[in-house]
């Protein structure tokens, strides 16, 4: 027999992913917009730091293009404020015993921005198209594991065998093996549904022209300036309060905390060099502040596979030959926490004991001498790369240039301000030593650990191969005990934190100031690329809003 499971289940991270295994039907709470007091209308201004790379669902792989593609979009399965997976177009699924077999029942009458209905055929296509062998999806890993994947990507077969739509609003999804995250999974936005004849009508023009079947529609993208989405009325959990959102494009940090306060954004990040000041300064006492951690790493990733970063010995000597606590404190700040692993504080599988790297630095120079670089001699000059145009971050590079100076290495700083061709750059392999972020999309270590360490991952740029670490995150993937599956994902982390294919700088937390008049902001621990845009809604005016508390900002635990 199935048992029964709620759809907003217990919070505790992962006890989802195996209570369902168990063979678990879900049905949905209809949510609901109808807050007391709640007013329907105005528009809400954000900072975006670039442009995105795309808005096709499929297609996403940077924050900037998510962040906005979250609005836009809709999948089978999304998470509440504590990261438990809940309905979104399906209406309630069921799972075999063994795993293998997902089921998923669609709501009726579900439409597109275009107005067509959705139906078990759109995921269908969907799904299949992420599988594409001329153009695959950079997040494939859990979709290569349905049933004929392979085959079809090899060209064998036309269709996905483990991808059926049994009726009109029935999809069935049958794996090859047990995957333990598969639910989540389905609430990436990559496994968003899209409109085929919107696809195949505009070919690469759905990338800046989407349709979906999310709570705002598109409207226009003009690059360097901002993206302009509106209230989809007829979305399925009922229309946004707000009626439109404005993404301002291109501001650094500073420029945008700028612009909130002349009145011109509604939420701001708080730059490094404003923190004390917003702390302590009386006249920020009208905005509201919410902190939050964050389900992320900043990181210094090293070519693995180029000289002289190849050789371990370099990377671990560049390691403790940085004083990144220093430089959090002092320099980043933001809230930012210094990193002591991979995976980032409140991730299952974290480890608050692990130690990871100091600051050393003579034991950097025993290690560069190892190496057969003493006292930095004939060491080649390194060049080290980020796309961030906040002060902040050129001061941070200013700070490892000077320290890995200390050790007899000179380093080139280079900023790329177009995220696409820093992102292009890093695919290429061109760019030896680079500054980067990784967030979690879903509440789930090996959305963190594959991605960016499994050897053929379209995501590891450091481009990190080590097939026992392989070994392991195949393992931990298929692994449905719990406590088995923590120890694997150590045991990986304790691995790749010796190679040292990075130095795992911070973890980030989530510090923003909103306008006094926003309400119904809900931030969890994935940070505000998935805060639900259509839960926020407007006071008539900005002094109804003035009173210097937290108002109605949801801070999720």
């Amino acid at each position: 027999m199935a048992m029964l499971i709620r759809a907003a289940l217990p919070a505790v991270l992962w006890g989802f992913c195996y209570l369902l295994i168990q063979g678990a039907f879900a049905w949905a709470q209809v949510p609901t917009n109808l807050e007391p007091g709640a007013k329907f209308g105005g528009t809400y201004r954000r900072a975006l730091a670039n442009d995105p790379a795309t808005l096709d669902p499929a297609f996403v792989s940077d924050i900037y293009s998510r962040t906005v593609v979250r609005q836009i979009f809709q999948g089978l399965v999304q998470f509440d404020a504590h990261l438990n997976p809940i309905p979104a177009i399906a209406d309630f699924w069921e799972a075999s015993r063994d795993g293998l077999i997902w089921t998923f029942t669609l709501r009726r009458g579900v439409k597109f921005h275009h107005g067509r209905e959705v139906t078990a055929e759109d995921f269908v296509y969907s799904f299949t198209r992420l599988l594409d062998p001329k153009n695959p999806s950079p997040r494939i890993e859990f979709f290569r594991r349905i049933q004929g994947a392979d085959e079809f990507m090899e060209g064998k077969t036309a269709t996905i065998q483990g991808l059926k739509a049994v009726e009109r609003y029935t999809l069935q999804i049958a794996l090859k093996e047990p995957f333990a995250a598969s639910l989540a999974v389905l609430g990436l936005g990559n496994a968003a549904v899209v409109p085929r004849e919107e696809v195949e009508r505009l070919g690469d023009g759905f990338a800046r022209a989407p349709v979906g079947a999310g709570p705002f529609k598109f409207v226009r993208w003009e690059p360097r300036k901002e993206i302009i989405l509106v209230a989809n009325k007829d979305y399925y959990e009922g229309r946004p309060f707000l009626e439109s959102i404005v993404f301002k494009i291109g501001d650094t940090f500073e420029k945008a905390f700028s612009e909130f306060l002349k009145g011109n954004l509604e939420e701001t990040t708080i730059p490094s060099g404003k923190t004390e000041e917003v702390a302590t300064d009386p006249r920020y006492r009208q905005y509201q502040f919410v902190r939050r951690p964050m389900l992320g790493l900043l990181y210094i990733g090293f070519n693995t596979q180029i000289k002289p970063f190849d050789d371990r010995r370099v990377r671990q000597a560049f390691n403790y030959g940085v004083n990144k606590e220093a430089i959090v404190r002092e320099i980043t700040k933001m809230g930012s926490q210094p990193a002591t692993g991979t995976l980032p504080p409140g991730m299952p599988g974290h480890d608050p004991d692990l130690r990871g790297y100091y600051y050393n630095p003579a034991k950097a120079k025993r290690l560069l001498a190892e190496a057969g670089y003493p006292n930095g001699a004939g060491f080649p000059v390194v060049q080290l790369w980020a796309s961030s145009k906040a002060e902040s971050t050129k001061a941070e590079l200013a700070a490892y240039q000077e320290q890995l100076a200390e050790l007899g290495i000179k380093v080139e700083l280079h900023f790329v301000p177009e995220w696409k061709v820093f992102d292009d750059m890093l695919r290429a392999g061109k760019l030896p030593m680079f500054r980067l972020a990784w967030y979690a999309d879903i509440p789930d270590p090996d959305n963190f650990l594959t991605p960016l360490l499994y050897s053929t991952s379209a995501r590891n740029v450091t481009f990190y191969d080590n097939p026992q670490v392989d070994r392991l995150l195949e393992q931990a993937r298929e692994e449905l005990d719990y406590t088995q599956r923590i120890k694997l994902y150590r045991e990986v982390e304790r691995i790749v934190m010796e190679d040292a294919p990075w130095i795992t700088q911070h973890n980030h937390v989530f510090e923003y100031l909103y306008q006094p008049y926003v309400q119904g902001v809900e931030v969890s621990l994935l940070g505000d690329r998935w805060i639900p845009m259509n839960k926020i809604w407007l006071k008539k005016s900005h002094a109804e809003g003035s009173t210097g508390t937290t108002l109605n900002v949801k801070v999720t635990r």
